[in-house]
């Protein structure tokens, strides 16, 4: 059912001219009557239930407009906003939430939203919002711009693009790395990297030494971009993050 409610949602993208949005919320009968009312008005509308989810769409196509739910199973609303605003500056970010604090409001703007939004919300607010973050964000310029500002690891192809349009070819386990740390919010731990890198295959077949191993490797491919600030810092007796945000594209 979510398969064919992602091939629909791809074909309105295709039809529409108002308007993407990716609606982000795990609750299925708030995601559906909100995706009902963005489609009736224009706009194509494709649906994520967490924070992997939606990284997985955005890796297929960036959209103008991300609503999100602050509830979120694994990640909440305001590590993904975070990370949202790193990775796609341009973007227009709602925020969908039940918490009526002052103070929770402030954090989802510190965070990057660019509205947030209380539950239940009426029909005819969230369509003036999102009206207006399309004319605010310059729907058909801004996607030319975040691809121009931000590094992109290609899975199918195992390669790595900086915004100057240099590329970096990669192997397997170097794109497994890259992958799984883009993922991440925060920092992989050791295991995470040697859990994802060990496969199918026993446990002792990979281990802390040959991910350093590989790491520094890697680091030493990176190298050339260091002058752009792209590199892989070691969090230390915990694991690794990238000093830079990293879009996924699976081409």
């Amino acid at each position: 059912m979510n398969e064919e409610k992602d091939l629909a949602a791809t074909e309105d993208l295709e039809t529409q001219d108002l308007g993407t949005v990716l609606l982000v919320e795990d609750n299925l009968r708030v995601s559906d009557e909100l995706s009902l009312v963005l489609t009736a008005s224009g706009y194509a509308t494709r649906c994520a239930y967490d924070g992997e989810h939606m990284r997985a769409m955005l890796a297929m196509t960036t959209p103008d407009v991300v609503m999100l739910d602050l509830n979120l199973p694994n990640e909440d609303g305001i590590s993904l906003c975070k990370w949202l605003r790193d990775v796609y500056p341009f973007i227009g970010i709602v925020m969908l939430t039940a918490r009526v604090m002052g103070s929770e409001r402030t954090e989802g703007y510190q965070a990057g939203a660019d509205v947030y939004l209380t539950k239940p919300t009426r029909p005819e607010e969230i369509l003036a919002v999102v009206r207006n973050l399309m004319r605010r964000h310059d729907r058909h310029g801004s996607s030319a711009l975040v691809t121009a500002q931000v590094w992109t690891l290609h899975q199918k192809s195992m390669s790595l693009s900086a915004p100057d349009a240099d590329v970096l070819s990669l192997t397997p386990k170097e794109t497994v790395v890259l992958f799984t740390l883009a993922q991440t919010a925060t920092h992989c731990t050791y295991e995470d990297l040697i859990n994802k890198l060990g496969g199918d295959s026993p446990r002792t077949t990979f281990d802390k030494v040959r991910l350093e191993v590989l790491i520094s490797r890697l680091r030493s491919k990176l190298f050339k971009f260091k002058a752009q600030a792209f590199e892989i810092k070691t969090i230390h007796g915990s694991g690794y993050r990238l000093s830079r945000p990293l879009k996924l594209r699976t081409n």
